[in-house]
């Protein structure tokens, strides 16, 4: 099986606080791993140096079987589709939502080109597969938390990428378009087969389809394994401290 991911041993520091220490992990074509911890634990900083807006002080990160340096980067951006916890993009600009999408499809080939057939027909394709094409058209400050997160999801497959990392895609949304966002991720990995890491630290809303599980606390790896084997007291003492108990009890509940 085709390794898409490896990161050996990494360690990230600001200043004199280390983020991140000796941390390793590989990712397979296929795979759908989901990388959790408390807020603050190290995982959205893990996730920024897989795309390289972070460089590790120290260890290892090798993409789709080659070494991650600045130069190589800028190849291996264009294989990775990108869904921050916050959308970069200004609601208030009068632009639509299929065109917020295509700089996805720009972000491939580089901004300044023409875009192909091919091209407007993979950002229609990709709106179809986010649930959004009837919204292609739709101002993007007319829409709801949920559908905008599906717009930048849209953004991501533009890409029509190997490997898709996602910081907390259901982070400030209701109810409903939590369980209505993990709902596409699942029919997505399903489809598409692609390699896919999500960031979470709500439990309740991981998505089922994930194979692999892996807890961060204070920075290291506490916990790598099957995602059934996920679910026990200290495992969970890791993410939620003191009020496990309650946690635990609550996802017991919701998975019966």
């Amino acid at each position: 099986m085709n390794q898409v991911l490896s990161i050996l041993n990494i360690t990230i520091s600001f200043g004199i606080n280390k983020a991140v220490n000796n941390f390793s992990v590989e990712l397979n074509q296929g795979d759908f791993l989901a990388l959790l911890g408390a807020n603050g634990s190290g995982k959205t900083t893990i996730l920024r140096s897989i795309i390289g807006f972070i460089k590790p002080t120290g260890g290892r990160i090798t993409l789709f079987g080659t070494p991650a340096t600045t130069r190589t980067y800028k190849e291996m951006r264009k294989r990775i589709g990108y869904v921050p916890q916050t959308a970069h993009v200004d609601f208030r600009m009068p632009i639509s939502v299929e065109e917020v999408v295509s700089i996805g499809r720009y972000g491939k080939l580089g901004m300044g080109k023409r875009l192909s057939p091919y091209d407007k027909d993979l950002i229609q394709k990709s709106m179809k597969d986010a649930g959004i094409l009837h919204l292609s058209q739709r101002p993007i400050g007319h829409l709801s938390g949920g559908e905008r997160q599906k717009v930048q999801i849209a953004r991501a497959l533009c890409q029509n990428p190997d490997l898709l990392l996602l910081d907390e895609p259901t982070a400030n949304l209701d109810l409903g378009a939590q369980s209505e966002l993990i709902d596409l991720l699942e029919k997505i990995y399903e489809h598409k087969r692609m390699s896919i890491l999500i960031v979470m630290h709500d439990l309740q809303n991981l998505p089922r389809k994930c194979n692999r599980s892996i807890i961060i606390s204070e920075g290291s790896k506490v916990f790598d394994g099957k995602l059934k084997d996920t679910f026990n007291i200290e495992n969970l003492s890791y993410i939620y401290g003191p009020n496990t108990h309650l946690v635990l009890r609550s996802l017991s509940n919701s998975m019966e």
